[in-house]
């Protein structure tokens, strides 16, 4: 076990990539599963509030202590089993993604998720239902978590599996732990959410598998310290496609109709169709605008870009590319300087391009006094096109400085607002609030995959009701009645 108390030491575990910041007395790292339930159960039994950390990469304030003690799951870094005759592998929760794509790639396999920020940890990744580009086609992280082992917040460590057995059948949760605990909760009706994703809150539905609750729990109910997960082959080619747009509207229609010709392809409900995206991203003028000196191909009377890729066969590549550069033209002057990427450096360059925008953003930030504004919005994808064009036009009647990207395949958006000045920073928030409050009014979800942390709280109530965040409360503290683990995350 090493313990730090040095504020010099612990200096980089009070912050994440929100650039929120706070405070612990200490900070416990183990170095094996044994010692991080040892470590718990210390807490517990001295009434010590602990927060868990992961790879300090959320944008929520999630892992940001702001008292007691720091548990960090760093040392909980190996790949522990991976089985190609079930195609699963077998991890701690402190395995950076970035090391698990390249030990799957070596195999010849790959988590479809995806989640975009490499240097996450499994864990957390997990902790927060994390997403990704190619989650347009595969989903998220919750359908690829097979097992899980989790330390409750006693100390006691508990083994779930995504069996028929421990499904939830009745709207009633019920768990009989070794030491002969009882941890027994009614399973609320939320309301409906009206998009293809949503981390926001505990995930409480009928029918549930019993690991479900800890995926998107952000860590609040027990501490995930190994995985199983389901995993895929590698698919035998991908093309990848960066488009350039001379006018917002006929990207947004364009988007809107390759979701549905993918779609189709998906439940293959239209065989002639060879238009099949897997990832559907969007970037508007700004976020490109912080590219043109790395990237001076980017044509300058581009209005916005999108970034598709599709897995296909090697003897379907000419037909493929075919169908795309003619449904690409049916939507831009610019087709003829789309750019393709088909072998491993393109793609490469591709990756560059698209986390290239959030390192610009973050720049900018830290050359300022003040936080980033950023939203993690979804709403259905049938008024999608209509409300972000509403946001754009009041964004650009503001005169604030603002840089949108996202998720467009799954009508998901980041709009990341960094003020210049105190008057900027209270328009940005009025905005941001009011930009958050429509969503919700239209069913969609202030979380769609960086969960609530400590800096989205309030929204919580907003799209559940007080009463469901009563339950919510209730549920926590069956796992944890003395309210010690992640303290001030989800709930006020």
């Amino acid at each position: 076990m090493i313990i730090k108390s040095n504020l010099d030491e612990i200096q980089n575990y009070l912050t994440d990539s929100s650039n929120l910041k706070g405070y612990c007395e200490k900070v416990f790292i183990p170095e094996n599963i044994d010692e991080i339930v040892e470590c718990i159960k210390y807490c517990y039994e001295n009434n010590i509030p602990y927060t868990i950390s992961g790879g300090g990469t959320g944008l929520v304030g999630g892992r940001v202590p702001f008292e007691g003690v720091l548990i960090s799951t760093e040392k909980l870094n190996r790949i522990l089993d991976f089985n190609s005759n079930d195609g699963t592998v077998l991890v701690e929760a402190g395995v950076v993604r970035k090391d698990l794509d390249d030990y799957l790639a070596n195999l010849g396999y790959f988590l479809p998720p995806n989640p975009t920020e490499t240097n996450s940890f499994v864990g957390g990744n997990i902790a927060c239902n994390s997403s990704g580009a190619r989650t347009f086609k595969y989903g998220t992280t919750r359908d690829y978590v097979l097992e899980l082992d989790v330390v409750l917040p006693s100390g006691e460590l508990v083994g779930f599996q995504r069996n028929d057995y421990n499904i939830v059948t009745n709207s009633k949760y019920h768990l009989e732990l070794s030491s002969g605990k009882i941890i027994e909760f009614d399973i609320p009706k939320l309301p409906y959410v009206n998009t293809t994703k949503n981390t926001a809150g505990y995930y409480l539905h009928k029918g549930m598998h019993l690991l479900d609750i800890f995926i998107g729990s952000e860590g609040t109910l027990g501490t995930i310290v190994r995985a199983k997960l389901k995993v895929l082959p590698l698919p035998q080619k991908v093309v990848g496609l960066i488009i350039f747009f001379d006018n917002l509207e006929n990207s947004l229609s364009f988007i809107t109709e390759t979701r549905r010709l993918s779609k189709n392809s998906f439940d293959a409900t239209n065989g002639e169709n060879l238009i099949s995206a897997r990832l559907i991203e969007f970037f508007d003028y700004n976020s490109l605008s912080l590219l043109f000196e790395d990237f001076p191909q980017i044509p300058k009377n581009s209005s916005c870009a999108v970034w598709v890729e599709q897995e296909y066969s090697p003897d379907e590549e000419f037909k493929i590319l075919d169908a795309w550069m003619e449904h690409i033209s049916q939507f831009t002057t610019l087709a003829e300087q789309t750019w393709i990427a088909i072998h491993e450096v393109e793609h490469r360059r591709f990756a560059e391009f698209r986390h290239l925008i959030p390192t610009r953003v973050f720049e900018i930030v830290s050359k300022t006094q003040f936080q980033k504004i950023g939203s993690d919005v979804s709403v259905h994808a049938g008024i999608f096109k209509n409300y972000y064009l509403k946001l754009v036009k009041e964004l650009e009647a503001s005169k604030l400085q603002y840089f949108i990207w996202g998720h467009f395949g799954n009508s998901h958006l980041h709009l990341n607002i960094i003020p210049r000045n105190e008057q900027e920073e209270s328009l940005a928030k009025e905005i941001y609030d009011k930009h958050i409050t429509e969503a919700i009014t239209m069913g969609g979800t202030y979380s769609a995959e960086h969960g609530t942390g400590k800096l989205k709280r309030k929204y919580l109530e907003i799209m559940y009701g007080k009463d469901i965040v009563e339950k919510m409360k209730a549920i926590k503290l069956q796992f944890d009645p003395k309210n010690l683990l992640g303290r001030g995350i989800l709930f006020f």
